[in-house]
């Protein structure tokens, strides 16, 4: 029997219950983006939590010889002095091939995962784009899976529930789980997305904000469902840092012979999920509580 537990939102002094590993969600966007780094071919990733932070560890790595790009977000616009921002659609197969090793650092995504690797657990890093391949990796690792949602600003956000809730419908098909009710609710969410997986995605405060400053394109390339086996797992560099390596996968769809799935399209078609409960659901359980 599987157990599974979520947490809607990283931030400082949240407390991280005990379990044999975390699958952290940021998907507008730093998780996206980490996903579509390795499936570029890069290979190392380092994940810090201020701007400040990254900076410094740019200059280190090149004292070490290496040409590490740096990029990251503050109030989702590249902060001075980056390479790149936060955007999946700037990463090129040209760009990282110039640069194996990036530096990344974001408000909520990169928060959330030195948040989880505290915890001693394993901890993985997933999107829309390679959760089943992530959830099936974790599976591996143990019984009981954490689902840590980095939100936004401390808060729950739409789009990392939802993706949660996308990984619980998967886990909940095929086996006995044992769910908390923030991973019910979170489940809930998903049931009741209807018809179009990117329209219910744009509901979210932070896609709204995302439109405001001209990058609605990564909102839509974010809701791309299963079109990757990459596992981004973070590991210990042995010199003080920590840094996201595939430990799986590549750039293909999850289930072979299967084309990509376009934004729109209903995931079930894809991954054998059937139609629930609707999304009133949600708030009839939330009444109860």
């Amino acid at each position: 029997m599987y157990e599974a537990d979520l947490v809607f939102a990283s931030g400082e002094g949240n407390f991280l219950p005990l379990v044999d590993v975390w699958i952290v969600i940021d998907v507008l966007r730093a998780t996206t983006v980490i996903t579509r780094w390795f499936e570029l071919g890069g290979t190392e990733l380092y994940p810090v939590k201020t701007p400040d932070e990254a900076r410094k560890l740019v200059l280190e790595l090149k004292d070490r010889g290496s040409s590490p790009l740096l990029m990251g977000e503050i109030n989702g616009l590249r902060p001075e002095g980056f390479d790149l921002g936060n955007s999946p659609t700037d990463l090129t197969y040209e760009l990282i091939q110039e640069h194996y090793c990036g530096v990344m650092s974001t408000t909520n995504g990169t928060v959330a995962l030195n948040e989880a690797v505290m915890s001693g657990s394993p901890v993985i890093a997933s999107s829309f784009r390679n959760f089943s391949a992530c959830l099936d990796y974790a599976l591996k690792l143990g019984n009981k899976i954490g689902f840590l949602c980095s939100g936004r600003k401390k808060r729950p956000s739409w789009e990392d529930t939802l993706c949660a809730g996308a990984m619980l419908e998967k886990l909940n098909r095929n086996n006995e789980v044992s769910m908390s009710d923030s991973a019910n609710i979170a489940l809930t969410l998903w049931r009741g997305r209807g018809e179009n997986l990117l329209e219910f995605v744009k509901q979210s405060n932070h896609a709204k904000y995302l439109a405001t400053i001209n990058y609605s394109h990564d909102v839509k390339f974010a809701c791309e469902c299963d079109v990757s086996t990459v596992v981004p797992m973070l590991e210990d560099d042995n010199k003080g840092h920590i840094i996201l390596r595939s430990v799986s996968g590549s750039a293909r769809p999850y289930h072979q012979g299967h084309e990509f799935i376009k934004p729109d399209a209903r995931i079930e078609e894809n991954n054998n999920f059937t139609k629930k409960d609707p999304f009133e659901e949600l708030l009839s359980y939330v009444k109860k509580r």
